[in-house]
């Protein structure tokens, strides 16, 4: 499997072929959409040998060509081993060498709760795979319930897209709708507002309850997709600290709305990093002065010492600009959460060149049903 969930094949003069819909040992016919001077794209149209993890696909939307769920026609415990494999060979190829990862799978999930749609015609739908076209869904399970109504039911106007947040467990609900909400259709109880809104400093905001607190989450903070997901990310970084850390001062950086400060920083001196203006307005709030937060880039930080760093990095990852001043207050242990392979290995591959080895690493299923790969590593600092 590539790093993107599509099998990987070869033609007859050894060129590489990405086969999207294929699995590890199948046999399958493919039409090839594209071609490189050094690869091709090309997807399945018939299955001739199925794999034993191939499971039948019952969403219509997803046989229509919805690119929402790339893992639907794959049974749920190989998605974890495929993810895992995906992310072991990317490290193997940044030169880290690492066991198997733990598997942890999601406890009583009900679904995304933030949704980000096209606006087609007034309707809310996913992009098709490999396309700009739109699916319309007429339901989807992949949703939580009271973002499913939203993203089915309610009518955007002329708008290109809209992000659908939804408190799971407090019932709020909001609807940020781009370039301007006009001619929005949603029930009475959901917050409307327009990207052109947030431009003019609008400020608008939901909350939901995870981990036995209340998180205000603001129309353009980052949030994890689900709380079951964030609970699961909770879980795994404050085992790896209270098992490989003391209680010395803790940095969290790309710190969000303060998820892992406000989860991990329990008798201790804690400082929260995050850029965001509308996230760090969040963290202020939701710490309520537990831990000291600072608006900055992670790159301009001016580091202080701290005995543990818990980094949780956008998609492109720390690099070295931003691990320079994270490593200068030279942590004990280091704990990255990271939602790229790729990213993720090559930060690895700096973590440990900069003396620290990989203890223990974990790949979450935050994102079911889909090729997305979250992990969360555990680096303690040489003796």
């Amino acid at each position: 499997m590539a790093r993107d969930g599509v099998g990987v094949a070869r033609s007859r003069d050894g060129q590489v072929v990405f086969v999207e819909g294929a699995l590890p040992g199948e046999l399958v016919s493919a039409d090839v959409v594209s071609v490189d001077r050094r690869w091709s794209r090309a997807r399945v149209t018939d299955v001739l040998e199925a794999s034993p993890h191939r499971v039948p696909v019952a969403c219509e939307h997803h046989l229509s060509g919805c690119g929402g769920c790339d893992m639907l026609h794959v049974d749920a415990r190989a998605q974890m081993q495929m993810k895992a494999s995906i992310a072991l060979d990317q490290l193997t190829r940044c030169g880290v060498d690492a066991p198997m990862p733990e598997l942890r799978m999601l406890d009583a999930d009900r679904g995304r709760t933030t949704v980000r749609a096209a606006v087609v015609g007034g309707r809310a739908g996913f992009r098709a795979r490999s396309s700009h076209e739109v699916v319309v869904p007429e339901d989807c399970g992949a949703v939580d319930d009271r973002a499913e109504e939203l993203l089915v039911e309610g009518r955007y106007g002329s708008a290109e897209k809209v992000v659908i947040r939804v408190g799971a467990r407090t019932g709020e609900r909001m609807v940020v709708v781009a370039p301007k909400a006009e001619e929005v259709s949603v029930p009475d109880d959901v917050t409307v507002v327009g990207s052109d809104e947030l431009d003019a400093d609008r400020r608008a905001w939901i909350h939901e309850e995870l981990s036995g607190r209340r998180w205000r989450i603001s129309a353009r903070s980052f949030f994890q997709n689900r709380p079951a997901g964030a609970e699961a990310l909770i879980d795994e970084v404050s085992e790896m600290v209270e098992e490989l850390a003391d209680d010395g001062p803790l940095v969290d950086a790309y710190a969000g709305v303060g998820l892992f400060a406000g989860t991990l920083g329990d008798g201790r001196k804690v400082t929260a990093i995050e850029k965001c203006a509308h996230a760090a307005a969040d963290a202020r709030v939701n710490l309520d002065e537990k831990a000291k937060v600072l608006r900055i880039p992670v790159e301009r930080w001016r580091p202080s010492p701290a005995s543990v760093l818990v980094a949780d990095p956008a998609r492109p990852g720390l690099g070295e600009a931003a691990l320079r001043p994270l490593l200068s207050c030279r942590p004990k242990l280091i704990v990255l959460v990271s939602c790229d392979p790729s990213s993720f290995a090559a930060d690895a591959h700096r973590i440990i060149d900069a003396g620290y080895r990989l203890d223990r690493w974990t790949v979450v299923d935050l994102f079911p049903l889909t090729s997305h790969i979250e992990t969360v590593t555990a680096f303690v600092a040489a003796a």
